[in-house]
């Protein structure tokens, strides 16, 4: 039996966030001794970890093909309706946290319901909506900063389990569950199928329909409880928390070997492209490069990915005609 010869190019572009990874660690190991403390990749993947579970529901819209970019706008309403409802009213953290993770899940199936009720892109619906959420967020609040949680909200953000941030341990453990969701069962599989060819997949038999809704209530899902991990951690909201958000997710996840256009990628390569985008704005900072330089960066980085992204399809589609 022939033994396959590995296919180095391949190899290299499939782990490519690893290896960017791996190289950054480098760097800025040598710039700062301090850097590969336990304490400071503890402290990344601390503050992080919002990110990384918002970047697991985004994942999978851009996987099925398709581009939401109201995610931050979303964060910012579903932030203050929750702080207000803790705050104002009094009501239990834990039916707040339910409640964030329903309006997650409602604000993204609406925008999606839209999308196909139109006959439009996601994309395009979501830059209508995430004005709508911003103006929302702001006449709701007026501006205001709402804190003064209740102790038992402090645990999503800030609590620890022996020696082990507590959102360090729920962002693994949501890791394992949506890798074995996306890649062991059919839901998983038709993610990728719907990225890959919509009407093909119709044609198949998928209800796409219902794989579109389904796949925009787990990033709603996500969107909502990351919010609250970020408000819990940072012990406060107000309408400027979240916009932004979505810009460094979406970099890490064209770092992470996801598709502009859908149909492939791996969550593990998400992980690695967002701890990309963590490990830079960590380093940068203990070089002593300011906020504005890490934004520049960021956006020529987030450039790089798009040019990658077109210049790996351009070569598959010529590699298909040949």
């Amino acid at each position: 039996m022939k033994k396959q010869k590995l296919n180095v190019s391949e190899f290299m572009y499939r782990e490519m966030p690893w290896i960017i990874l791996l190289v950054l660690i480098c760097i800025f190991t040598a710039f700062s001794p301090n850097f590969l403390k336990i304490s400071n990749l503890v402290n990344i993947l601390n503050q992080n970890s919002y990110v990384l579970v918002a970047s697991f529901g985004i994942a999978f819209i851009m996987m099925s093909g398709q581009l939401d970019l109201s995610v931050g706008y979303q964060m910012s309403l579903i932030g203050v309706c929750s702080a207000i409802l803790m705050v104002k009213y009094q009501i239990p953290a834990m039916a707040v946290i339910l409640f964030a993770m329903l309006m997650g899940i409602v604000l993204c199936v609406m925008n999606t319901y839209l999308a196909m009720k139109l006959k439009l892109q996601l994309m395009m619906v979501s830059i209508a909506a995430m004005n709508i959420f911003q103006g929302i967020s702001y006449e709701m609040t007026d501006s205001m900063t709402y804190n003064g949680f209740p102790d038992s909200f402090k645990l999503l953000g800030q609590g620890y389990i022996g020696p082990v941030p507590f959102p360090i341990i729920l962002m693994v453990i949501l890791f394992i569950i949506m890798n074995f969701f996306l890649n062991k069962t059919y839901m998983g599989r038709y993610v990728y199928a719907l990225g890959g060819n919509e009407e093909a997949s119709r044609l198949a038999g998928i209800n796409v329909t219902g794989v579109k809704l389904m796949i925009a209530a787990i990033e709603g899902f996500f969107v909502g409880l990351s919010t609250m991990m970020l408000i819990s951690r940072i012990g406060s909201a107000q309408s400027a928390i979240g916009p932004g958000t979505e810009f460094t997710v979406l970099t890490g996840i064209l770092l992470g070997g996801v598709s502009i256009r859908g149909g492939e990628g791996r969550l593990s390569g998400v992980a690695a492209g967002v701890l990309i985008m963590a490990i830079l704005s960590n380093g940068m900072q203990m070089a002593g490069l300011g906020t504005y330089a890490q934004f520049i960066v960021k956006g020529l980085i987030m450039i790089g990915a798009i040019g990658i992204d077109v210049y790996q399809m351009n070569k598959r589609q010529k590699a298909k005609k040949a």
